[in-house]
């Protein structure tokens, strides 16, 4: 059978919508939906990876503040009075204190650790001491309180003359805190 040439040109119109058809269906559809597929997944690793960005550099930042403060942190707990209780920070605080009057050539009537209270993330501990000395003696051990690397705070101070007729000695009240880093609760 032979085909006119109209028959042919249909035959070639079918195949080449055909071909065409099967190329779309199955060649360029497919390609498309990969292609997006890849743009998709292009545009959440480069979200993914901004995001990372950002957190490193905040990272950064933060180990930076961190390292600043354990630095300052550093620097104030060499002036806390090292203890896990206000009891014992209290006994070392006196004893601290009971070496300031002995050298100092005061002599020591009472000692006490007072009530501890909590001041921000501190404990304040304080002492009450009474002594008798001259004036010079007690300047000596006031500028030993204040020079001693431990932070200490001089909450109270009394001075009287011990005796009337003897101006030049004074008895001395007087309550120096301390602090110690409040524990977790």
């Amino acid at each position: 059978m032979k085909l006119s040439d109209r028959d042919r040109k249909i035959l070639i119109i079918g195949a080449a919508a055909v071909g065409l058809f099967l190329l779309l269906k199955f060649a360029i559809g497919p390609l498309f939906t990969y292609s997006q597929e890849l743009t998709e997944k292009i545009e959440d690793l480069q979200f993914r990876y901004e995001k990372s960005v950002r957190a490193i550099s905040q990272r950064a930042a933060l180990d930076y503040e961190l390292n600043e403060l354990k630095s300052i942190g550093a620097g104030l707990d060499a002036s806390l009075i090292h203890a896990t209780n206000p009891n014992v920070a209290g006994a070392k605080l006196q004893q601290t204190l009971d070496g300031f009057l002995q050298q100092s050539k005061l002599k020591t009537r009472s000692k006490k650790i007072l009530k501890s209270e909590e001041r921000g993330g501190f404990l304040c501990v304080p002492v009450e001491l009474s002594a008798t000395g001259s004036l010079s003696e007690f300047e000596d051990f006031l500028s030993k309180v204040m020079n001693d690397p431990m932070l200490l705070q001089v909450t109270k101070l009394e001075l009287r003359p011990e005796n009337q007729r003897d101006p030049k000695k004074v008895f001395i009240e007087i309550v120096v805190a301390g602090f110690v880093l409040k524990g977790p609760p």
